[in-house]
C-alpha cells in the first residue's frame, strides 16, 4: 500500500495536471527566454489560437467591405491588396517584425527589440507551443494594422506600390507595438496599458491611412460631378463584410485577455 507521502505526491500531481502547468519545466534548458507572452497554460493556448483564427477572418471582412464600397472595376484590385497584407505582411513579421516588438537580445533598448528573428523554436523546446501561439496572435494584429490602410488607398494606388508599402509597414507597426507590449518598451516600463490595440494597432493604422490618403489625394474624377456619394459597387458585400468584422472583433478583444483562465 502507498504511504501518506506517496498519496500526497499523487494528489499534488493530479492537481497540477487538472489546473495546467503555467511555468514550463526547464530541466533540459530552453532556447527561448520566458516572458509574459509565454506564461500560458494549455487552456490559455487554445483560447489564444482560437482567437487568432477568428481574427484572421477579419481579412475576409475587410476585403468584402472595401470591395463592396468601390466601383466594380476595382473590386479585384482591393481584394488583391488584402491578400498582399496577409502574405507579404505575414512574411516580414516572421522575418523581423516579431523580433522588433518582442525580441530579447543583448542589444535590446527602450526603443526597439533586437532578437528572436525568424521565429523558429526547436522541436521539443518547452516553450515551443506558447511561442507559436503568441507569434500567431501578434501576427493577426500586425496584418490588421496594415489592412486598415488599404481602404484609405482604395482606387488610387498602384498595386505594385501597395505591395511595397505592405512589406515595409511591418516596421511602421512593430516599433510602436514594442513600446507598449514588449518588455523592453519604454511605455511598457512606464506602466502603459493597452488591452486590444487601440494605440499600436488602430492609432498607428489610422495615422498611416491618413498619411497615405493625404499623399495620394482624391480619386481622379471623384468630384467632377459634384460631391454626392458614388454608388456602391456591391452593397451586399459591404454589409456581409461588416458582419464578418463584427465577428472578428469579438476575438480581437476577448483574445487580448491572453487566456481564458
Amino acid at each position: 500500500m502507498a504511504n501518506n507521502s506517496e498519496i500526497a505526491t499523487m494528489n499534488n500531481s493530479t492537481k497540477v495536471h487538472l489546473m495546467g502547468i503555467r511555468i514550463p519545466n526547464f530541466s533540459n534548458g530552453s532556447s527561448v527566454n520566458l516572458q509574459d507572452n509565454f506564461d500560458i497554460d494549455l487552456e490559455d493556448t487554445n483560447w489564444i489560437l482560437t482567437s487568432s483564427f477568428i481574427i484572421f477572418t477579419m481579412q475576409t471582412g475587410f476585403g468584402m467591405l472595401e470591395s463592396g464600397c468601390v466601383s466594380i472595376k476595382n473590386e479585384a484590385n482591393i481584394m488583391m491588396k488584402n491578400l498582399a497584407d496577409i502574405s507579404l505582411g505575414g512574411l516580414t513579421y516572421w522575418i523581423f517584425g516579431y523580433g522588433m516588438s518582442f525580441g530579447q537580445g543583448p542589444y535590446d533598448n527602450p526603443f526597439i527589440g533586437l532578437g528572436d528573428f525568424l521565429v523558429d523554436p526547436p522541436v521539443g523546446d518547452e516553450l515551443m507551443g506558447p511561442v507559436f501561439a503568441s507569434f500567431l496572435f501578434q501576427l493577426s494584429f500586425a496584418t490588421t494594422a496594415t489592412t486598415i490602410v488599404s481602404g484609405a488607398m482604395a482606387e488610387r494606388c498602384n498595386f505594385k506600390a501597395y505591395c511595397l508599402f505592405s512589406f515595409l509597414n511591418t516596421i511602421v507597426y512593430c516599433v510602436p507595438a514594442g513600446w507598449v507590449w514588449g518588455q523592453h518598451g519604454f511605455l511598457h516600463q512606464l506602466g502603459a496599458v493597452d488591452i486590444a490595440g487601440s494605440g499600436p494597432v488602430h492609432l498607428i493604422g489610422g495615422s498611416s491611412a491618413f498619411a497615405s490618403a493625404l499623399m495620394l489625394g482624391p480619386r481622379l474624377g471623384r468630384y467632377s460631378r459634384g460631391t454626392a456619394p458614388l454608388p456602391l459597387g456591391n452593397p451586399v458585400n459591404a454589409v456581409m463584410g461588416t458582419f464578418v468584422l463584427w465577428w472578428g472583433w469579438l476575438a480581437f478583444n476577448s483574445g487580448s485577455t491572453y487566456g481564458v483562465s
